[in-house]
């Protein structure tokens, strides 16, 4: 239940109590004019004939007339005070309503608990025949295919193998089983967040109004802030997410920028589901804890908001120049040296987005941002303008995203208003080291800084994420990207056959049988390279491994991938040419993967 409903409620029933009156009194209007000239009529006739000349049946509709007139006047009063004692009743419940989500804010929201929704696994194609007749074996590795020092030939040529022996290392049928995913493991535990916490997504869009941006091609969430409302304690956490982190968007095969989770969800023409898949992937980052609500502004909203609110004084911490953004370029602005100013919503959004001075970090600006939350939320606070919060947003005509209701933001805002002060609010950042690796730069998290942070806010214990390690990249990119690429092709071929059975064409036994051969060898590839990646994101951050243990299994795992990938290959290839299908299959990976949707599978510009 909303203000809205109860809003167009009261009007509904007020505009048609007006309508019923109106009706009652038009219809009295009618009779009275009827009865007039029924009046007007018994003297014409008295004249002609005399006293008396009207027939006694004339007299009845005068007598009727009147009576309804007054039955008329009666419904109009009844049906006006029925209308006006439903209006009063809704007020009365409304007032309840609005008493009671003021005072329990909380009944408003889902509360944040340690088992976020995951994403279906993606599952491999079903196969396009029934394969109950074949039975598999996995292939054992040839000898030439475990020299790790020749690699196995990538070109395109059909590999001449006849049919009866593409199936030689078929025997039953395996059930599918799910395509192999990359994402990290973080293993939310079963303990329940200890307190009653909501989680609220901020996200700031690097767009302009247009939708263009600064930098790039196309705008990023460059600030990620999770609010973690505890209503058991009256605080709130604000946990900085650096947006350079290395991570995958779950449902999606392929690995992002954390920023660019909202490109590969649907970005600036999907703009809900960006943020959904954002919050999504942001949940790996807590452990699994779910953040079922957002709040997203673009570079307009951010400058509405503060010149709505008066514009902030506060102490520069490094000089900078306000920048005026003028479409998707800048022009000449105010400079700010060191200290104390005030700033209007240029000024802090020029600030807010610093990064290139004063060593160039990204948690220098994050913590930028932090501070100047908490100096906004003061501002408001000080000046008792926090209940003005729902106004403030309807300032900014467009730029302010959200997933929220209207009531939901008013009882937020009211709930900092009498709840939290400036010393509640706690700030954090799950922080790491800046790597250039394979073309861009990416965050690896302190992997114990995480885990703390999660267990002071939330108080569970969480589990290192082995894919955001400078290991795991350096593996998915130079071993794991080329089993990606092989379990593609198959995919492609199996998807051309599919067509072919609509068209209604018909597949002789060997064909079906290269079938089996091929769909046994994409499943077995698939299954090991999921369990080769996460035994590797496991190992990757398990104190108790050596650098030897880890380098045998990673030297065990590409031997196996190297004889799987090569088995794929000839399979793949065998069953192509034995079907007649002429499609160029792409077995290597190139130097731009980020643009190969094979291994991504939106291509986003990385920012």
């Amino acid at each position: 239940m909303s203000y809205r409903p109860v809003g167009r409620m009261i009007r509904y029933l007020t505009r048609k109590g007006r309508a019923d009156l109106k009706k009652e009194q038009i219809f009295e209007n009618k009779e009275e004019r009827d009865s007039e000239q029924q009046g007007s009529m018994d003297k014409r006739l008295d004249e002609l004939y005399g006293e008396g000349g009207a027939s006694a049946a004339a007299e009845a509709p005068k007598k009727k007339g009147k009576k309804n007139g007054s039955s008329g006047r009666k419904r109009a009063g009844t049906i006006l005070l029925g209308a006006l004692g439903i209006v009063l009743a809704l007020l009365i419940v409304g007032a309840g309503y609005l008493v009671w989500i003021l005072n329990r804010p909380q009944d408003l929201f889902v509360e944040a608990t340690s088992t976020a929704t995951e994403e279906p696994a993606k599952e491999t194609m079903e196969p396009a025949f029934d394969l109950s007749g074949f039975a598999t074996v996995a292939p054992e590795p040839t000898e030439s295919a475990l020299t790790t020092e020749n690699e196995p030939d990538m070109t395109e040529e059909p590999i001449q193998t006849p049919l009866a022996t593409a199936v030689s290392t078929v025997a039953p049928s395996a059930t599918p089983t799910a395509v192999p995913t990359t994402e990290p493991t973080a293993e939310p535990t079963a303990e329940p967040v200890k307190d009653n916490i909501v989680n609220i997504m901020l996200l700031g869009i690097d767009a302009f109004e247009n939708g263009t941006t600064t930098s790039g091609t196309e705008p990023h969430t460059d600030v990620m802030m999770v609010v973690a409302v505890n209503f058991d304690k009256d605080t709130v956490d604000l946990i900085t997410l650096p947006r350079d982190i290395f991570t995958t968007a779950p449902g999606l095969h392929g690995f992002y920028k954390l920023n660019g989770v909202f490109n590969a969800g649907g970005g600036m023409k999907d703009m809900e589901s960006g943020f959904a898949l954002t919050c999504r992937a942001a949940e790996i980052w807590l452990g699994g804890i779910s953040i079922p609500y957002y709040y997203a502004v673009d570079f307009k909203a951010v400058v509405d908001v503060v010149n709505a609110i008066g514009g902030i004084d506060y102490d520069v911490d490094q000089p900078f120049t306000a920048y005026r953004l003028a479409g998707n370029a800048t022009t000449s602005g105010k400079h700010y040296d060191k200290g104390m100013h005030h700033l209007d919503g240029n000024a802090v959004l020029q600030y807010l987005r610093i990064r290139h001075a004063a060593g160039g970090l990204d948690s220098d600006r994050t913590a930028r941002q932090r501070r100047m939350m908490v100096a906004i939320f003061n501002k408001l606070k000080t000046e008792g303008k926090l209940s003005q919060i729902p106004a403030l947003i309807n300032a900014a005509s467009s730029g302010i995203y959200t997933n929220t209701t209207l009531s939901q933001t008013a009882a937020l805002a009211n709930y900092a208003m009498t709840k939290i002060d400036a010393d509640q609010i706690r700030t954090r950042s799950i922080y790491g080291d800046l790597w250039y690796q394979h073309y861009f730069k990416y965050i690896f998290v302190d992997q114990q800084n995480r885990v703390d942070i999660i267990k002071e806010v939330y108080g569970i214990d969480a589990e290192p994420i082995g894919l955001n390690t400078p290991q795991y990249e350096n593996w998915i990119h130079d071993i794991g990207f080329l089993a990606m690429k092989h379990v593609r092709q198959p995919e492609k071929v199996f998807k051309e056959i599919e067509k072919l059975k609509e068209q209604g064409k018909t597949f002789t036994d060997a064909q079906i049988a290269a079938y089996a051969a091929c769909y046994q060898a994409y499943t077995n590839l698939d299954e090991a390279f999921r369990v080769d990646s996460e035994r590797l994101q496991k190992a990757y951050v398990d104190p108790t491994m050596t650098e030897a243990q880890i380098k045998a299994m990673e030297k065990e795992i590409k031997t196996e991938l190297k004889a799987l990938n090569a088995e794929v290959k000839k399979t793949t290839l065998a069953l192509r040419d034995g079907c007649g299908i002429h499609l160029k299959l792409e077995w290597e990976v190139g130097t731009r993967w980020f643009v190969d949707q094979d291994i991504n599978e939106v291509i986003v510009a990385f920012g």
